[in-house]
């Protein structure tokens, strides 16, 4: 069996165990805690919340000491990968709207699932960025994440975000146009 096979076997059992945990069946590895899971959700609510506000710090400090990895697909749509925290930091300051402009989240889909030690987090979603001509950018996203308990309390440990669809911009009327904002013809978006 080679390295690849061995790691993907443990991995299948892993997850095998978490979601018959989590479903209530089985005697998996995963011993599923409410509290750990409200704790966890809370976290992905202050993070929602840090990146709203700009909040660097915040978001810094949410991340484990021993915080492996970062990973996006860019505005550009190639790979970035973080590892370190000043790098980050770094990241965070061009990925923040320009002054005047805002960035919220809306989460369609959130599942959290937790032991008392580490907490599995996925989520669906639109980042939105309203735009100082007026308009709106829409990203649609699917991310991940890793949680894990610390003497400090819960922290990131690994952090997964992509694209769910195309990146793309309406006007206020709800009408599609170019990513540059140049006024165009196009469709009403759909609610």
């Amino acid at each position: 069996m080679t390295e690849v096979q061995n790691f993907g076997r443990q991995l299948g059992d892993f997850l095998g165990g978490v979601f018959a945990d989590a479903a209530g069946g089985g005697a998996g590895v995963f011993r599923p805690d409410p509290q750990a899971e409200i704790e966890v959700r809370q976290l992905l609510n202050d993070l929602q919340t840090a990146f709203a506000e700009k909040n660097a710090d915040a978001i810094v400090d949410s991340l484990a000491e021993e915080f492996t990895t970062y990973e996006l697909t860019s505005a550009e749509g190639h790979a970035v990968t973080i590892t370190e925290k000043a790098a980050m930091r770094e990241y965070l300051d061009t990925l923040f709207p320009a002054d005047g402009e805002t960035q919220n989240k809306s989460v369609s889909v959130s599942q959290v699932l937790a032991s008392s030690t580490i907490g599995l987090t996925r989520e669906d979603g639109d980042v939105v960025i309203a735009r100082t001509d007026g308009t709106f950018e829409h990203q649609p996203l699917r991310a991940s994440a890793v949680a894990i308990r610390t003497a400090e309390g819960w922290k990131w440990l690994h952090w997964h975000m992509s694209a769910a669809a195309p990146r793309f911009r309406v006007n206020a009327n709800g009408v599609r146009i170019p990513l540059d904002g140049a006024p165009a013809t196009g469709t009403p978006v759909a609610d």
